[in-house]
């Protein structure tokens, strides 16, 4: 757009589409600085950044509900099995909840993070409050764009927290936090909302333990704050408190890792999900338990949820593998820096080591297909195996097959 210029001069057209995508999936990959774009650039940008955040089921109920059609039979039933844990009654009432949710935390965050910005950088009330409304948007969305070159890096740490708390209510999703804020009337919480709670505060205080443990032995180059910081980021939002570069190869292992698993059901995330990774890890412990059924809180998981699971992780993980070797052959990057950047795409983190700004075309077109491919994938795939499910009455014999 002609109205949209940038420090560094005009943008290439793959420049421009892997801006816009990066911020309608709310990935936060960047091949130019966010801060270089000018007002209406960044404000063009927080606006498909909200878009972005707001989801794809937001979205279709957004058109279903302005067309004033109802769904068809196939796709009411398919939108109540993805929404069993969810106790709505419309998707009026749906779009209403996400949309009361979503700006109730920004502008939350907003008046918090402009008093931050004030404090710390000494700005003008106007300039701290910009601030404070693309960082609050970006940081609920799990976008990651910055005005800052260097990101959170130079930010206070009570930025720092506001921003990881906004992420984490981004992360979650609205299913879990509308059964939370109706606690106190029903006094009972969904699996799903139990299962979401418990695998986000393991992946978080599991992965900051392990990143503080693994720089401490570096020469402690992180502090608490900066381990869990990474730890929540990680998981699809893309901002960094610290130079990713100067990190051990191990704790960069551990963020790719948390950024392929990334938020959860209903959030603003992408990823294959925390459920996906918790069926998928509940399953394998129970094989070596000797038992092929998946149990929590007395209750069993159907085996077809559990399958599902697996093919899910099992698609993310082949595509990533494929991805890295792609962009590793037409940049010449190392193959972990390569998985840095492909996990971070299908996250939807937006975490980079460099290699994104120096990608050629190849390159930028093979991240763009996985920031698609995180943010709608397993939405998409949920939907399509759902329709695809199918009960059967015949039974055939059992034959088991050599393994190892």
């Amino acid at each position: 757009m002609p109205f949209v210029t940038h420090k560094a001069g005009p943008l290439s057209w793959i420049d421009a589409l892997f801006t816009s995508t990066s911020a309608v999936c709310v990935t936060g990959l960047t091949t130019v600085n966010t801060s270089g774009f000018n007002l209406t650039g960044q404000l063009i940008i927080l606006t498909l950044i909200q878009i972005g955040g707001l989801g794809i089921m937001t979205l279709t109920a957004s058109i279903v509900v302005l067309v004033g059609r109802g769904m068809s039979f196939t796709n009411t039933q398919l939108f109540s099995n993805l929404s069993d844990s969810f106790p709505l009654k419309s998707v009026e009432s749906l779009l209403v909840t996400v949309l009361t949710y979503t700006f109730v935390i920004e502008l939350a965050g907003f008046i918090l993070l402009t008093y931050g910005f004030l404090e710390s950088n000494g700005t003008t009330l106007l300039d701290a409050a910009y601030l404070a409304l693309f960082h609050s948007v970006s940081a609920f969305c799990n976008a990651g764009f910055s005005t800052y070159d260097a990101s959170l890096v130079n930010a206070s740490p009570y930025v720092q927290i506001i921003v990881a708390m906004l992420i984490i209510l981004g992360g979650l999703g609205v299913y879990v936090i509308f059964e939370l804020t109706h606690y106190t009337k029903v006094h009972f919480l969904r699996i799903h909302t139990r299962l979401v709670l418990i695998t986000s505060i393991f992946l978080i205080a599991g992965g900051a333990i392990l990143i503080k443990v693994l720089e401490y032995f570096e020469g402690g180059r992180i502090d608490w704050l900066g381990a869990f910081f990474q730890s929540i980021t990680a998981r699809t939002a893309g901002f960094n408190s610290v130079d990713l570069t100067l990190l051990h190869p191990a704790s960069i292992m551990i963020i790719i890792a948390l950024m392929l698993i990334g938020a959860s059901p209903g959030g603003t995330g992408g990823g294959m999900k925390t459920t996906t990774f918790a069926l998928v890890f509940m399953s394998i412990l129970n094989t070596f338990k000797g038992s092929s059924r998946v149990l929590l809180f007395k209750r069993e998981i159907p085996q077809s949820n559990i399958l599902k699971a697996y093919t899910i992780m099992f698609t993310f993980i082949l595509l990533s593998v494929w991805s890295a070797v792609l962009v590793s052959a037409t940049t010449g990057a190392t193959l972990q820096d390569s998985f840095f950047e492909v996990a971070s795409a299908l996250g939807t983190v937006g975490l980079s080591l460099g290699v994104t700004a120096k990608g050629g075309v190849i390159c930028k077109l093979v991240l763009i297909s996985c920031m698609f491919v995180g943010r709608i994938g397993p939405f998409t795939m949920f939907l399509f195996l759902l329709s695809k499910e199918k009960t059967s009455r015949l039974e055939y014999p059992q034959e088991r097959v050599i393994m190892g």
